[in-house]
């Protein structure tokens, strides 16, 4: 060979070898996870156009989804018909909000093939994110009617019908989801709650007891367990479950309201008092309705001044409520000492509702008080 054909083919071979050594060095860079170093080596090789598929991966591992998608982008470029890059490029979409967007690729890969399920499935969850919901359950029953064990369209599917109070339909999916996987907590969750709103909670105790079973312990499970034994009137288990939460999450003023509930069905005042009390100073939620339960608390503990403020409170809270007025006037009638001061609050109380129906319990009331005091005396 003369000397410069043999330079010639120097050139040409270093260069090509120089390549190949690039293009080992990125994917075992990959391969180990120094997605950031691998990147800047699939960046050196002359035909990167083949690898921006890789890239793109590469930039997703590193959360950087905005370069993940334009390379995604110049990938499907080259190659306009890659189903694989376009359903992971719709997923991105997807995942950060562009939304028409991802539509607009799954549609075409709904197109291409639409006896994927993944596809239909994808393209269901983004009608749900673009608030068309029955375009989205259509979408789920596609799915349902090509593969009946998909587990996360048979959630979707329960839970829209679990919204819509559809029972019926709602055990019927999650019955056929446990068939091919019996431990799914997410439609264990479902079974639950389809029982708690048809008020079964013996049934709907037993599925949260699973749930728990599997690990979900969370402030949510422990509180619908509290729920569901205080309303079969097991209160000490309630109160257990109710405890539980509370330690994930001790700021719940529901979560005191419901132990002080709990605590007065057992006749622990004092406890529930502190419950009330802590709801009350959490502040998150009705207040009216917190201050008249702390009012009866107070008045079975005998502490009828604390009582009448806290009535006191509640009205002040929402003025609206009869109930509140008629609470502190039958403690007023009970902890006043003057006939003529407990006359005057049922006075002041039936002038304020003269058509209330608690007023001729108060009325009722103030005629026996006075006939006791009428028989006091002349004995």
């Amino acid at each position: 060979m003369k000397p410069l054909g043999l330079i010639f083919c120097l050139l040409i071979f270093v260069p090509a070898k120089a390549q190949t050594s690039v293009l080992k060095t990125a994917d075992s860079l990959y391969n180990y996870g120094y997605y950031a170093k691998a990147i800047t080596f699939y960046k050196q090789l002359e035909s990167g156009s083949q690898y921006f598929e890789k890239v793109a991966k590469a930039y997703v591992l590193l959360g950087n989804y905005d370069q993940a998608i334009l390379y995604y982008g110049k990938a499907l470029l080259v190659n306009p018909n890659n189903a694989l890059v376009k359903f992971e490029q719709s997923k991105l979409l997807f995942q950060t909000n562009q939304l028409n967007q991802a539509k607009g690729l799954l549609i075409e890969l709904v197109e291409t093939d639409p006896f994927n399920p993944n596809y239909q499935f994808n393209l269901g969850l983004t009608y749900n994110a673009l608030g068309k919901e029955d375009v989205a359950q259509a979408y789920f029953n596609k799915v349902y009617q090509l593969d009946d064990t998909h587990q996360k369209a048979i959630y979707e599917l329960a839970k829209f019908n679990l919204q819509k109070r559809a029972f019926i339909k709602v055990e019927d999916y999650v019955v056929k989801g446990l068939q091919s996987y019996a431990n799914n907590r997410r439609l264990i969750g479902l079974s639950a709650q389809n029982y708690y709103c048809q008020a079964a909670y013996h049934k709907s105790i037993n599925q949260f007891l699973r749930l728990l079973d599997l690990g979900e312990t969370t402030s949510f499970v422990y509180e619908k367990l509290g729920v569901c034994y205080t309303k079969v009137y097991n209160y000490s288990k309630a109160i257990k479950y109710l405890k539980l939460a509370l330690a994930t999450n001790p700021k719940d003023a529901n979560i005191h309201y419901l132990l002080g509930l709990n605590y007065e069905s057992i006749y622990e005042y004092q406890l529930a008092e502190e419950h009330v009390l802590d709801a009350i100073n959490i502040k998150d939620i009705p207040l009216d309705e917190a201050y008249r339960k702390l009012g009866v608390l107070y008045n079975l503990q005998d502490k009828r001044p604390q009582a009448i403020e806290a009535f006191a409170h509640a009205i002040n809270e929402n003025p609206k409520v009869e109930s509140s007025y008629f609470f502190k006037t039958f403690t007023q009638l009970m902890y006043y000492k003057d006939m003529e001061e407990k006359s005057k609050a049922v006075d002041t109380f039936c002038n304020q509702f003269p058509n209330g129906k608690y007023s001729e319990i108060l009325k009722l009331k103030l005629e026996e008080l006075r006939s006791d005091k009428f028989q006091n005396k002349t004995e």
